[in-house]
């Protein structure tokens, strides 16, 4: 193990040999691999641009969790739902104490949408969790639920 390497947050090897032309006294192994550095290089699969644009608002909604934060809110909220509407871009976020409010917020939030724009939602995507399997309220409202693979945009 290379604690040079880990503690100067991974330079590359000419940088340590820089570093270490200059203090006789540090030392590291050249042929050691991190294994951090080699993953931080590989690329991910490219996400192409999509030709696909929604006529009007609400034609697609997509809906996402984040959290759980390292710090807690000021009135404990560890989580958010952002609903993002497809064609205006617009976006809602909803404070959530745990996970299990997500089916209360999206309960609330498609008559919302109803009563304030006068638009019925089409399409809900979201990833594949089940906070978002909520196929009583999308029957009722005639909505269709889309999912895509978790942690992908």
């Amino acid at each position: 193990m290379d604690n040079w390497h880990y503690r100067l947050g991974h330079p590359s090897n000419d940088v340590l040999d820089h570093i270490c032309n200059d203090n006789a006294d540090m030392q590291y192994i050249k042929t050691n691999i991190c294994d951090f550095c080699h993953y931080a290089k590989q690329h991910g699969l490219v996400f192409h641009n999509s030709d696909s644009i929604t006529q009007d608002s609400f034609d697609l909604v997509h809906v996402d969790i984040w959290g759980p934060f390292g710090v807690t809110s000021i009135r404990g909220y560890r989580y958010f739902l952002t609903v993002v509407d497809d064609h205006s871009r617009h976006t809602w976020i909803f404070l959530m104490k745990n996970k299990g409010e997500t089916r209360s917020s999206i309960d609330s939030f498609v008559p919302y949408v109803k009563t304030q724009f006068n638009k019925f939602i089409r399409t809900v995507r979201s990833d594949n969790i089940s906070e978002f399997d909520y196929k009583t309220l999308y029957n009722s409202y005639g909505i269709l639920h889309q999912t895509s693979c978790v942690e992908t945009p």
